[in-house]
Order: C-alpha cells, then structure tokens, then sequence
C-alpha cells in the first residue's frame, strides 16, 4: 500500500493559541514490515520558557524534566528546526513532503494536532499535508453504543484486541494508531474471504 505518516504530538494543554507542542514521534508505514521496525521520528522540543494548562502540565511531568535535564537517548530540537529535521527524516524515507501531499493517519490528527503543528515555524512549508486524514477512531465506531462520538484511542484499541493502557507518548501512540489501521485492514480481509467462502 501507499505509505502513510502516523503522527501524535503531546501538549502543554488544549489551546494553540497559548499552549505548546513538547514531544512529537511519527511512525511511516507502508504494510511491509512489522510496526516496530518501520522508521520513527521523535523528538522533545526544547522551549526555553514552557506555557500551558495545569492538568496537561501536570500529566507531562516525565517529558517537561526530561527536556529539562536534557536526560540522555533522546532527540531535542528547538522549535526552528523540528519542520526542518521532519522534512529530512520523511526525504530519507522517500516522501517528500514539500512537493506532494502526504498523507497522515492520528486520532483527532485534523481537529487537534494539526492545529498545534501549524504553530511549529516552517511545518506548513515543509509538511504538505493531505486534507483526508486518516482517524482510526472512524474504523472501530460502533453506531449503535458510540451514538455520535468517535470511540477513544483506549476504545479502539480494546475493540481491536490491543491490549494495554494508551501510552500518552508520542512516538507509542503513533505506533497504536499504526497497528489499529493494520488491524482494522487485516479484519476486513478477513471478513471478505469468509463471505466468499460461503458465497462460493
């Protein structure tokens, strides 16, 4: 299949326009290899001064000291050069962002974290996006409970038979939304070969 960029990002709170985008980890995957070994980007974002929201600060405390300390293993980047290294990794990987639209998989990628990234200098420039986003909550919503509402990212997983709690990092949440997409493929398939089975 085509490769497809799963992005999550996590934040000093809600609000772009006074909050900030501290970790980012995107995971491109094109159906060929397992989830763990297709190429990764993270990062932490260094701010010198750090804004946001009580709860959401209080939910990050691991990443705001680790960018803090500068704990070592770990990729910190200033807000100047995240776009520009992103752009970088999706070119080594064959995809380039700045010519043609990529297109992006995230749960609430379009009414959240793509605001957030817009604020992030130069990702508009260098990060084409498609405007169809690829939200695995759209593939686990069940009409009939959910009503409305999309399914959360600990919803689909359950839905899928993932097990574990939602890690709220950025690059293990990518990694989830990738696996929900194969999943969600994989019982599609699946549901075909049986109907043609008994069709047959």
């Amino acid at each position: 299949m085509k490769p497809y960029v799963s992005i999550d990002i996590e934040t000093t709170g809600l609000n772009p326009k006074n909050c900030q985008v501290l970790e980012i980890g995107a995971v491109i995957d094109d159906g060929t290899m397992p989830i763990e070994q297709c190429p990764t980007f993270h990062c932490y974002i260094d701010h010198a001064l750090i804004l946001g929201e009580p709860f959401a600060l209080s939910m990050h405390q691991t990443i705001i000291h680790r960018i803090a300390t500068r704990e070592e293993g770990y990729t910190y980047l200033s807000v100047w050069d995240v776009a520009l290294r992103f752009r970088d990794f999706l070119k080594e990987n064959g995809i380039d962002s700045e010519n043609e639209k990529i297109v992006v998989a995230g749960k609430n990628f379009a009414s959240f974290d793509a605001r957030f990234l817009s604020n992030v200098t130069g990702w508009d420039k260098h990060v084409n996006i498609h405007h169809r986003i690829l939200d695995p909550a759209a593939l686990y919503w069940q009409p009939e409970t959910d009503g409305v509402e999309l399914p959360d990212l600990q919803t689909c997983m359950h839905r899928a038979g993932i097990t574990g709690e939602v890690a709220h990092t950025a690059l293990e949440d990518a990694r989830t939304v990738a696996r929900l997409i194969r999943q969600a493929i994989a019982d599609r398939r699946l549901l075909a070969t049986i109907n043609a089975f008994f069709a047959g």
